[in-house]
Formats: structure tokens, C-alpha cells, sequence
């Protein structure tokens, strides 16, 4: 596809779009590479080495999302300076977003959910 294309799946509703992205989340911190390369593999070490000691099923899980989804953009970012995105949903005039982006709201929610769990666990033994 060419940038700025777009294929409506949905006609106004849902629509593939080719977009790029110099930056992070809704293009702040555009044109950094370098910065956003280096903070990815930081928290990939960083969710690694937390992750080992994690027992819970759910926050594994979640942890493993995040580490797919900020290495899915930093592969881009190393291959093409920039994300690649193309999901484009129109209804709401959400940023165009990548399935890294999917991965990584996922793994947030989970994790939410995962804390909100065992916060609730630690209430009734208490």
C-alpha cells in the first residue's frame, strides 16, 4: 500500500489505512529514535527479569504481551526508522495503531485486571 492509502473493511466505520509513526503514542516524542529504541529495550530487560519471579498466570501473561508489543515496534523502528500502523477506526477518530499497540493496551488490561485481583485477594484474607 501506498502512505496515506486507505482500504475501508467497514465503509466509515473500520478501514486499513497505511501510516507511519516517527514516534511513541499519538506521535509525542516524533523523531526520537534513538531515545525510543533504548527506553523499549529497558523495559523489555526490565519486564524479563520481573517476570521470573512472577507466579501469577495472569501477569505473566500480560508481561509477555508487553514484551511482544514494544518488541514489535522496536523491530520496526530498527528496520524502518519509524512504526508501520494500519488500523484505522474511523467511528471514534482513534489514532491509526499497529497490532504491537494491540498487544501492549492488552497486556495493560490485563495487568489491571491481574492487580485489581490480587488487591481483592489481599483484602478478604486480611
Amino acid at each position: 500500500m501506498e502512505y496515506g492509502q486507505t482500504i475501508p473493511i467497514i465503509d466509515n466505520f473500520f478501514h486499513i489505512t497505511s501510516h507511519r509513526n516517527a514516534g511513541a503514542a499519538w506521535g509525542i516524542f516524533s523523531g526520537q529514535k534513538f531515545f525510543l529504541i533504548s527506553i523499549a529495550f529497558i523495559v523489555i530487560i526490565g519486564i524479563i527479569f520481573y517476570a521470573r519471579k512472577v507466579t501469577d498466570k495472569l501477569t505473566r501473561i500480560a508481561l509477555g504481551l508487553f514484551i511482544g508489543g514494544a518488541a514489535g515496534n522496536v523491530t520496526d523502528r530498527l528496520i524502518f526508522g519509524e512504526v508501520t500502523d494500519m488500523f484505522d477506526i474511523q467511528f471514534i477518530n482513534y489514532p491509526i495503531f499497529n497490532t504491537a499497540d494491540v498487544f501492549l493496551v492488552s497486556g495493560a488490561i490485563l495487568l489491571l485486571i491481574s492487580t485489581y485481583r490480587e488487591t481483592k485477594t489481599q483484602k478478604n484474607l486480611t
